[in-house]
């Protein structure tokens, strides 16, 4: 191994070394940001030398790099707020959000929503959230073919997803059928 394939080996491990200081900076500060998703660094060889020693043939490498910087999207830990409208997403998935009158779509993970003056559900952007609207269902023994509670579980939805918006901040009442805990 020569002098400069040496200096770039060193080199080279410096520099992936100083970008994975980069990605764990950013991780710690970011570590109050609603719905941050960590990243982490993958290293991968470089450039790799086929050399012949006393044992049989061997392999020296020659540098490394920056594989893959890749996020964490596992579950995170909930806390409790003092805000009805703040949200989060258990296991898999994501809120879409969408600017106002556009047809873009964005994803997060972050659920501090609020109501805006027209009565939109928005996230801090001003984004409104995209939801289904749930379709009204009869619960009547007769509606349901005498099926119990029990068997008809899930939600059904109808449309695409529209923007999230209250006309009314009143309800009627329904009782609470199911209840998940964590």
């Amino acid at each position: 191994m020569g002098l400069s394939a040496s200096l770039y080996s060193g080199t080279s491990g410096l520099k992936a070394h100083g970008e994975d200081m980069t990605v764990i900076g950013n991780n710690i500060s970011n570590v109050s940001t609603i719905g941050f998703k960590a990243s982490r660094m993958y290293f991968e060889h470089a450039l790799s030398q086929q050399i012949t020693t006393a044992s049989g043939g061997g392999q020296v490498g020659r540098g490394v790099s920056v594989g893959a910087v890749m996020g964490d999207f596992s579950q995170g830990s909930l806390e409790s707020t003092t805000e009805a409208t703040d949200l989060a997403v258990g296991g898999n998935g994501f809120f879409m959000v969408s600017p106002a009158g556009q047809e873009l779509n964005y994803y997060t993970r972050a659920g501090n929503f609020r109501f805006d003056e027209d009565g939109y559900l928005v996230d801090p952007h001003g984004y409104r959230l995209q939801g289904w609207a749930v379709q009204e269902s009869n619960t009547s023994a007769a509606a349901t073919g005498g099926a119990t509670s029990s068997e008809t579980t899930g939600v059904k939805i109808k449309g695409v997803p529209q923007d999230v918006k209250l006309e009314n901040f009143q309800s009627p009442p329904q009782a609470t059928s199911r209840v998940d805990m964590i």
